[in-house]
C-alpha cells in the first residue's frame, strides 16, 4: 500500500476512534430523569435536593410529622427524607419503605452566652435546650449526663437562639442564661449578634468520642420497596454527586437558589443561600452521603443510645 493511503487510513483510524470515544462518553455523562415522587422536610436535609428542589415532584414541607407521615402503606411518596429514629416506625408498622442513606451528620453546638464565671458548662449552669424529650434532647443527655441541676427548655431553635442573642430567658422570668444547644445555620446569626458570645462545644465530636468513633446519623432517605430500582439507583448517586460538589464548592447553593427570597430560602432550607454558603464552607451544616448498610453500626448507636430502640436493626431494613 502507498505511504500516501497508510497516511490517510491512520488518520481515518484516530478520527473514527475520537467520535467513538466521544460517543461513549457522551453515553456516560448522560443522567437518568428521575420521576419519582419525593418529600423531605424543611431545613438541613432539605439541603441535599438543592439540586432538584425546583422539580414538580419534590415536596420540601415545613411539618417534619407530614413527612415522617409518609412513611405508611398509603403513601405516594416513593422517596421521603426523614429522621433516622422514624425507622424504628417504620419496622414496627411494617411500613414498605427501605432506609437507603443518611445525608445529615448532626448540626448542634453548645454556644456560651458570656455570662458564666469561669467559662466551663457545670452541671449548676443555667442551660437552655430546646424540643424536650425530642432529638436535641436525647442527645444532650447521652453526651454530657442527665445530672443537670438547671437545664430549661424552649419550644424550638429559634428561641432557644433567642437565648443566647440576649443572654436570657424570656419563657422564664427574663433569668440569665449560660449556655444554649443551637444548631447551624441558627448558631451563626446568634453568634454575630451577642459580642459576649462564644462557641462551647461542637456535639458532634464529643458524640464521637462518648461512641467511640460513631456518629450521628440523623436524617436518612428511606425508599418505598415498590419504587422503581433504576429510577431509586438514578437518584441515590445523583445525591451522592451533588453533595459531594456542593462541599468542594459552596458557592454552588448561591446558583442553586438564585431567585429565591430570603424569606422563601429561609422557609425551605433555614438560610438565605448567604448563610448557608458560610455554614457549607466548614460544613457545620453535617450534610454528607453515606450509604445506610455500609454504615449499620452508627445507626445501631444512635437508635439504642438515644432510646429509640433497644435492639440492632435487621440487615432486611436496608435498601440493597
Amino acid at each position: 500500500m502507498p505511504t500516501r493511503q497508510i497516511k490517510k487510513m491512520k488518520k481515518y483510524i484516530l478520527l473514527l476512534s475520537t467520535v467513538i470515544a466521544l460517543g461513549a462518553l457522551t453515553s456516560c455523562n448522560k443522567k437518568t430523569e428521575i420521576s419519582l415522587n419525593i418529600a423531605c422536610p424543611s431545613g438541613a436535609p432539605a439541603v441535599a435536593l438543592y439540586n432538584m428542589y425546583k422539580n414538580a415532584n419534590v415536596e420540601i414541607n415545613a411539618d417534619a410529622n407530614n413527612v415522617i407521615g409518609y412513611l405508611s402503606t398509603d403513601s405516594n411518596k416513593d422517596i421521603v427524607i426523614a429522621p433516622t429514629n422514624a425507622l424504628v416506625a417504620v419496622v414496627k408498622k411494617n411500613a414498605p419503605f427501605k432506609i437507603a442513606a443518611t445525608v445529615t451528620f448532626g448540626n448542634f453546638y453548645i454556644a456560651s452566652t458570656g455570662n458564666d464565671d469561669n467559662g466551663t458548662m457545670d452541671k449548676s449552669d443555667y442551660v437552655v435546650l430546646f424540643q424536650q424529650n425530642g432529638l436535641p434532647d436525647k442527645i444532650f443527655k447521652y453526651v454530657y449526663g442527665t445530672d443537670f441541676d438547671n437545664l430549661h427548655y424552649v419550644t424550638a431553635a429559634s428561641d432557644a437562639n433567642k437565648c443566647l442573642i440576649s443572654g436570657i430567658n424570656a419563657s422564664d422570668n427574663n433569668n440569665i442564661v449560660d449556655y444554649v444547644l443551637v444548631p447551624q445555620p441558627a448558631l451563626t446569626t446568634g453568634l454575630s449578634k451577642n459580642a459576649n458570645a462564644s462557641l462551647y462545644a461542637d456535639v458532634q465530636s464529643d458524640y464521637k468520642i462518648k461512641s467511640n468513633g460513631l456518629e450521628i446519623t440523623q436524617a436518612s432517605i428511606f425508599v418505598r420497596d415498590s419504587a422503581d430500582k433504576t429510577q431509586v439507583n438514578a437518584f441515590l448517586n445523583q445525591i451522592e454527586e451533588d453533595i459531594k460538589n456542593l462541599l468542594k464548592k459552596p458557592s454552588l447553593i448561591e446558583d442553586a437558589l438564585k431567585g429565591l427570597e430570603d424569606e422563601q430560602a429561609q422557609a425551605k432550607f433555614g438560610a438565605n443561600a448567604t448563610m448557608l454558603k458560610t455554614v457549607l464552607s466548614n460544613n457545620s451544616l453535617g450534610l454528607g452521603f453515606k450509604y445506610a448498610l455500609t454504615n449499620k453500626a452508627s445507626i445501631d448507636n444512635f437508635l439504642i443510645s438515644l432510646n429509640f430502640s433497644n435492639e440492632e436493626t435487621s440487615e432486611n431494613v436496608y435498601y440493597q
